[in-house]
């Protein structure tokens, strides 16, 4: 599941066709529903660790993201995490980190920090600065991706997994072996859903979640899909 920002209220009008905000009521609803469907919420460690078969996924596991970092993930969507007990992954543009880029509000380091203190919130990287990677050298990919983890490690500590989120879900075969070479553990890349018994973690999918998409939908999506 991919989320971006969070609002209060819904505007009249946006940009992106709603694509790309939400609510936090629809969160929790969409919480609420998956939980009462058999969903369990699990972290890319805890995907990983089955991948590497150190330990057996639930039936129904799904992953939670929001891409960005913006502060509304932690204003309005963490207290929702630790009232469910439910596991989220945030991945952080870092250059944006304690700024305000066009009206819109990021994350600061301490916040980041006590979300991941909880246990409940894992930080990655979405890029130093938010480009299109198809576009670049393999030089500039490497380059970004290698200052935005330094960036994450120096403020929050070593990750022992290193999980990156394409920007715009811009990538080439290219860029990911490079990545791969530089320690990457796994790579997200497209809007889709993960197949475990063909599951490569280099190639993972998500599906988005728009403005109000309730929980049915999401299972309804889940289901048409498998």
């Amino acid at each position: 599941m991919l989320y971006h920002e969070f609002v209060k209220v819904v505007p009249d009008s946006d940009p992106d066709n709603y694509s790309y905000i939400n609510t936090p009521q629809s969160f929790e609803e969409n919480i609420k529903t998956l939980l009462e469907n058999g969903y369990t919420f699990i972290s890319f460690n805890e995907l990983n660790d089955a991948n590497n078969g150190k330990i057996k996924l639930p039936s129904k596991p799904i992953l939670i993201t929001m891409d960005d970092g913006y502060y509304s993930n932690y204003e309005y969507i963490y207290p929702i995490l630790e009232k469910y007990n439910v596991k989220a992954s945030i991945f952080i543009v870092t250059d944006n980190i304690e700024k305000e880029v066009d009206g819109k509000k990021y994350l600061d380091w301490e916040q980041c920090l006590k979300m991941e203190e909880s246990r409940l919130v894992e930080i990655y990287s979405h890029s130093k600065r938010h480009i299109f990677y198809n576009r670049f050298s393999l030089k500039t990919i490497v380059s970004d991706v290698k200052k935005s983890y330094k960036d994450i490690e120096e403020k929050l500590g070593k990750r022992e997994l290193k999980v990156f989120a394409y920007p715009y879900g811009a990538y080439t075969k290219q860029s990911v072996l490079a990545l791969k070479l530089i320690g990457i553990d796994m790579q997200v890349y497209d809007i889709g859903i993960n197949y475990y018994n063909k599951f490569n973690n280099s190639y993972i999918k998500r599906i988005n979640i728009p403005c109000e998409m309730t929980g049915e939908e999401i299972i309804q999506e889940i289901n048409n899909t498998n």
